[in-house]
């Protein structure tokens, strides 16, 4: 099984209800899998969206998760900074890299240079996902931490997974 796969499924089984995310090659196999569990995949065509419309869900009670690249973090942030944190709307997020190891595209190279930075200078720790094998765990402790401390609990997942 990969580790998407995986990834996908622990979320699942951890409790979440529904997703949210703006189409992503890199992201594609973990939504056809939530897809294929049975999970409702909700396509937006703008990140903050995603967020607004997971903070509404969980202010329903659900447990949401976001899919994003983290090119899109930078237009999430009001959404991040005015809801999702005052009103402790905690629900696990994935980022997928851009402007990292390998990237070819320089207007990807700001955002991917400084997302671990911009979650840090709104108090949200990031964990980072390097090796397919830790997938399960970091899904299942992400919802973990989203439910019990009531935070945004965002996986990044590093370059090197795609070298494996």
């Amino acid at each position: 099984m990969s580790w998407q796969h995986e990834l996908a499924d622990a979320f699942v089984d951890a409790g979440v209800e529904v997703a949210a995310w703006v189409p992503d090659k890199r992201l594609a196999p973990i939504g056809e899998r939530l897809v294929a569990r049975g999970l409702t995949l909700r396509t937006l065509t703008r990140e903050e969206e995603c967020f607004g419309y997971a903070a509404g869900y969980r202010a329903a009670g659900g447990m949401p998760l976001v899919l994003l690249q983290c090119s899109g973090l930078g237009n999430s942030l009001n959404a991040i900074g005015s809801l999702v944190i005052p009103y402790g709307f905690g629900f696990p997020a994935v980022l997928s890299m851009r402007g990292t190891l390998g990237e070819r595209n320089p207007s990807q190279m700001p955002l991917g240079r400084t997302t671990a930075g911009i979650l840090d200078l709104l108090g949200v720790q990031p964990f980072s996902l390097a090796a397919g094998g830790d997938a399960a765990r970091m899904a299942r402790g992400a919802v973990a931490t989203a439910e019990g401390a009531r935070v945004l609990a965002p996986i990044i997942l590093e370059s090197a997974l795609e070298l494996t």
